[in-house]
């Protein structure tokens, strides 16, 4: 699926078309969460493809997306938008040169620490914007997890303690 989602992209970075096409994601979330059969009656067979092209064509999204609709449910791959949607979402930070990390917490942070955070962090992300995703996580018995793209950085002190073992 991330052959759509760069296409999607490449397409979209020629056209300078990057935030319509983000606010067109996030508003076909909000209406699958509505309607949340519709994928499936995109991808169903008992609708033929003129059918499923005016039903695309009556949503108020840019014709670019549109035309990516139609190709997903031509081929029935409209199962497959949230993927494709975390792959766009990928592509769109690297180009952006955003460093999208996921914070895993034990308790919610002051402003001061997030600062202290930030500092700490800006070294390793030369020239990319920081972005947290702050999750409380009620497992941690203190510190904090930092995730980016797979690699994760576990400052708990449950794994503190874990080395502590290991090493004894």
């Amino acid at each position: 699926m991330t052959s759509y989602a760069k296409a999607l992209h490449q397409l979209a970075v020629e056209q300078n078309k990057l935030d319509q096409i983000n606010y067109n994601f996030e508003e076909l979330k909000r209406l699958k969460n509505e309607l949340p059969k519709w994928s499936e009656m995109m991808d169903s067979p008992m609708l033929d493809a003129a059918e499923k092209n005016k039903l695309i064509d009556e949503l108020d999204f840019d014709v670019l997306f549109l035309s990516f609709l139609k190709t997903l449910s031509q081929k029935h791959l409209m199962g497959y938008l949230d993927e494709i949607h975390q792959e766009w979402k990928y592509l769109v930070r690297a180009s952006q040169k955003i460093a999208h990390l996921n914070v895993y917490l034990a308790a919610p942070l002051s402003d001061e620490q997030e600062l202290k955070l930030m500092e700490v962090l800006k070294p390793r992300f030369k020239g990319k914007t920081i972005t947290l995703h702050k999750t409380i996580d009620h497992t941690l018995i203190g510190g904090i997890k930092v995730i980016y793209q797979g690699q994760s950085l576990d400052r708990s002190v449950a794994r503190e303690l874990e080395e502590l073992f290991t090493t004894i």
